[in-house]
């Protein structure tokens, strides 16, 4: 049985759809023989998963994933992958998948076009639900994160920082 949401659309179907598309775009990254292909395809995983974020009512989570995965992680590995290539190797790479250019700007649309009728009318179901009234909020989350679970951000960026640098010494110490 299908919950009608928001849009008209099913919101069972909705979740669906966008789970089939992380699906099947995670077996793609893990299957393709070439890295920038794979890329484009963990590219795909990001924004279904934000997708769903949005699903569930999350659209904070849903910037967040868009704007530190999709945005930042991804364009650092597409970044690394293109450095580490010869010029041969890219130009080849880039006149074999023609293919993979026109599936993924097929498949672009129909995600920013699920995603728009998704996000159509968001604020009136939120609404009806009865959800707290700083749900989402940025400055709630920050408040929480900055005052309650300081001591908790504060390893977690000395963490990353330790591994920042020991990526820098392990590729330093290869060239």
């Amino acid at each position: 049985m299908f919950i009608r949401g928001i849009g008209g659309i099913d919101m069972d179907l909705y979740f669906w759809i966008f789970a089939a598309i992380a699906v099947i775009a995670g077996l793609f990254t893990i299957a393709a023989r070439d890295a920038l292909p794979s890329a484009m395809g963990l590219l795909t995983v990001f924004i279904s998963l934000a997708s769903l974020y949005l699903h569930l009512h999350a659209p904070l989570l849903a910037i967040f994933q868009v704007a530190i995965y999709a945005g930042a992680i991804l364009v650092l590995i597409v970044f690394v992958i293109m450095l580490l290539m010869t010029p041969g190797e890219r130009f080849a790479t880039i006149q074999a998948n023609v293919s993979y250019r026109i599936f993924g700007a097929i498949l672009g649309l129909c995600l920013i076009g699920l995603m728009a009728v998704g996000t159509k009318g968001v604020s009136d179901i939120m609404a009806m639900k009865g959800i707290f009234e700083g749900f989402g909020n940025p400055s709630i989350f920050g408040d929480l994160f900055f005052h309650d679970f300081l001591l908790h951000f504060e390893v977690v960026s000395v963490l990353l920082l330790v591994a920042m640098i020991g990526g820098i010494y392990l590729c330093k110490k290869k060239l």
